[in-house]
């Protein structure tokens, strides 16, 4: 049974890091696609990651480099809203890691939302982004369904999720709702989409990805 379980462990960490090694490829290329946002007045920006894992150590990792997207007016502003909220809490609660460590993150204009955090840190990413604080967000698809929270540009970092069974590519119907959060009603002209393709992909299969129809609600009320 040890031997069982130190098989187990070496396993999940070359797992593991391997998952690290790959995020970290893709942090320059991120860095370079959020400079390209920021600099041409493309912000809010959305950036669309398909695990927690990657959202997280993605704005991490860039928040200790000399990635500073905010004034010392919008830092204040997200301080006083994050506290806000915190102070709800217990005492207890408020020293939990998750909770401390966010708010460096989000004084940047970094944020991060997937359905993995705890609901107040969710709650008061969602708060501080309506209030057009964050500048850059790493999300997973959930973002996209029911708030009502567009931003001017929204990135894909790929167009290959896991499903639960199997890595597949977007449906039309995920890429539109995601990409539909491009594009602020009575501020913008025209939302921005941009896609980081890592590999080459059928010129058919892109055309069915950005052009397919919705997919289809099939009721199950009986």
């Amino acid at each position: 049974n040890s031997n069982n379980k130190n098989i187990l462990t070496q396993l999940n960490s070359k797992s593991q890091s391997s998952q690290e090694k790959k995020i970290k490829n893709d942090e320059e290329d991120v860095k370079r696609v959020i400079e390209l946002i920021t600099s041409n007045d493309l912000d809010p920006g959305i950036i669309f990651c398909f695990s927690k894992e990657k959202c997280e150590l993605l704005a991490k990792n860039l928040a200790k480099t000399e990635l500073n997207l905010t004034n010392d007016d919008e830092k204040k502003a997200i301080e006083k809203i994050y506290i806000c909220a915190i102070l709800t809490l217990s005492e207890e609660d408020q020293n939990i890691p998750q909770i401390k460590n966010m708010l460096n993150i989000l004084k940047l204009g970094i944020g991060v939302h997937h359905g993995g955090m705890l609901p107040i840190i969710r709650e008061s990413v969602e708060l501080i982004f309506q209030s057009g604080l964050i500048k850059i967000l790493f999300s997973t698809e959930t973002f996209s369904m029911g708030l009502n929270m567009p931003a001017k540009t929204v990135v894909f970092t790929e167009l290959e999720k896991f499903d639960g069974n199997k890595n597949r590519y977007l449906t039309g119907g995920e890429y539109i709702q995601m990409s539909g959060r491009a594009g602020r009603r009575g501020l913008d002209e025209k939302g921005i989409t941009m896609v980081m393709l890592k590999k080459k992909i059928d010129p058919e299969k892109c055309r069915e990805i950005m052009r397919g129809k919705s997919d289809p609600l099939n009721s199950s009320f009986s």
